[in-house]
């Protein structure tokens, strides 16, 4: 028998050709992905959201364009500027791009000590939750569908 052996490895190219050929399986595997993504693995459009006030940084967003969804990553609005409208602003802006860039819709998460409630008012539903993650928390995975399957905008 061959010796195997397991171990950790961060090197960018490991990453890159584990990605690569994961990549390949989908491809083979996935109809939208093999006729939709790029050949060069995982491309992702990234397009980031900063707010600033009178010159300083207040917060912002961050998050990527990937098989015709806005993975929205992060969310932070300063304490000071919560409640005054900016988040929702935020939302309105990445809504406005994943319609122009043909998305069928926007997911993100948040943890229950978070912004749930924040998401829901802004028109996103629950689709799953992760119990104990962190421990003694719930983390929310949140989705809002702004184009049907055929790609149809959803009016609201």
């Amino acid at each position: 028998m061959n010796e195997i052996k397991i171990s950790i490895n961060g090197d960018e190219s490991f990453i890159k050709e584990l990605g690569y050929n994961l990549h390949k399986y989908n491809q083979n595997n996935c109809e939208f992905i093999k006729n939709n993504s790029n050949p060069k693995h995982n491309f992702k459009e990234i397009i980031n959201f900063s707010v600033n006030v009178d010159g300083y940084f207040v917060g912002g967003a961050s998050g990527k364009i990937q098989f015709g969804w806005y993975h929205l990553d992060q969310l932070w609005l300063d304490e000071k500027f919560r409640m005054s409208g900016i988040g929702s602003e935020i939302i309105r802006n990445i809504e406005k791009i994943a319609m122009d860039k043909n998305c069928f819709g926007i997911k993100t998460e948040t943890w229950s000590f978070q912004a749930k409630d924040f998401y829901q008012k802004n028109g996103f539903e629950v689709y799953a939750k992760l119990d104990d993650f962190p421990p003694g928390s719930i983390e929310y995975h949140l989705k809002k569908i702004i184009k049907n399957k055929k790609g149809d905008e959803i009016d609201e």
